[in-house]
């Protein structure tokens, strides 16, 4: 909605405006993020659940889709944009509303750039490290609620690593660990790249 907005409905000044403010969010540290995260997140959400620390795996989520939503954003603004403007046109003088055209026409079209912005998105989320270190409560137990703090994979890794023996078990555990972000990695990126090869297949078909 934000990238529908800021491509198709912004005025060219609020654009830019706009544009500049969300490549600026993206590039703000996560660590900067996370320190932000623990003065203002964290003790709203303690406030608002009544909870013993605001610390817990929902500030974890709210700041991790903080700190992606920038990145898609931008991802798919240019998408968007990209879409040849004979498409618009050509809607619009078949009598469709702008609204109709937005839906019916330009997204279906950018279908695979708005696709490869939300898995970079997912990538960044599920390899970020420092921001859910500090935000999440860094608690190793395995939590029966979403209110409780948590520790994510990356954390344990940067956590652990330091004090970890070579060669023991605990070494080879956080190594482990490791191989099973690689797979989820993997695994994002092997869907990506199938279903957009199916947008593109259909394109064709459709043609």
């Amino acid at each position: 909605a934000s990238a529908i907005y800021v491509s198709e409905v912004a005025p060219p000044r609020i654009k830019d405006i706009l544009k500049s403010g969300i490549e600026l969010l993206a590039a703000i540290p996560s660590i900067v993020l996370g320190f932000i995260g623990i003065v203002t997140l964290a003790p709203f959400l303690k406030m608002i659940f009544n909870l013993p620390s605001g610390l817990t795996a929902l500030a974890g989520s709210i700041m991790l889709a903080f700190m992606a939503m920038p990145t898609i954003v931008s991802i798919i603004e240019d998408a968007i944009v990209s879409v040849p403007k004979s498409y618009k046109e050509g809607s619009l003088a078949l009598g469709a509303t702008r609204w109709q055209t937005v839906y019916r026409v330009i997204l279906p079209a950018a279908s695979s750039g708005i696709l490869a912005a939300i898995m970079l998105g997912i990538g960044r989320v599920v390899g970020e490290t420092m921001a859910v270190l500090m935000i999440t409560g860094n608690a190793a137990i395995m939590p029966t609620s979403i209110l409780q703090p948590v520790r994510t994979l990356t954390a344990t890794i940067a956590a652990e690593m330091g004090e970890a023996v070579s060669g023991s078990e605990h070494y080879y555990a956080l190594f482990a660990i490791g191989i099973v972000l690689f797979v989820i990695s993997f695994i994002i990126n092997l869907l990506a790249d199938y279903f957009m090869h199916r947008s593109v297949k259909r394109k064709r078909i459709r043609r």
